[in-house]
């Protein structure tokens, strides 16, 4: 059956020049078939090609993982290095280094509301409560503000303090500082 089928598509193949094949019923019957096998090929090499995009995103996978631990692991050395030496000079907050450099930086404190009702008598005495038509909302950087300048915690407000945080820069392309720069960061309490 399949030798008939190749033969078929082979003559078609030769006589697509001709632009049509001559049809009876018979013939007719014939090219389904053949149509059937062909569809059935390409599901066929459908399915293959699903099955290896599957193992080739598997193993990308994989491969990612394995490569991003190790990136955290030197990411951590690094910050262990750079807090050493922020602990022995208080003044280093950068290393700049042929490959890149190194940072430290101190975030911004985080104030959050934790009860409305109670901030809300006090918050409006000092101005701190910012106007939306019809409603009163806290405003959380002038609370900081206040916060900060005074040392005063309003009630019904949290403040979590700041955390340090390290990032590191790269160098990609030459190492003449022309290349493209890479920056990941950790945040630590």
């Amino acid at each position: 059956m399949t030798s008939f089928i190749e033969e078929l598509l082979l003559e078609s193949e030769q006589k697509e020049k001709q632009q049509q094949l001559e049809m009876n019923r018979l013939k007719a019957d014939q090219v389904l078939a053949a149509l059937a096998v062909l569809e059935q090929k390409a599901a066929e090499v459908n399915e293959l090609a699903d099955q290896e995009i599957k193992i080739v995103e598997e193993y990308r996978q994989t491969e990612l993982q394995r490569i991003e631990k190790k990136a955290s692991w030197l990411a951590w050395n690094l910050e262990q290095f750079m807090r050493g030496a922020n602990r022995e000079d208080p003044t280093c907050k950068s290393i700049a280094l042929p490959h890149g450099s190194l940072k430290l930086r101190l975030g911004r404190d985080k104030v959050e509301v934790t009860d409305l009702a109670k901030f809300v008598p006090v918050g409006q005495r000092k101005g701190l409560l910012r106007q939306v038509p019809e409603s009163f909302e806290p405003d959380l950087q002038k609370i900081a503000t206040y916060i900060k300048s005074t040392g005063v915690i309003l009630p019904g407000v949290v403040v979590t303090p700041a955390s340090t945080k390290f990032s590191y820069t790269t160098l990609k392309g030459n190492n003449n500082g022309n290349g493209q720069t890479s920056e990941t960061g950790t945040e630590v309490e």
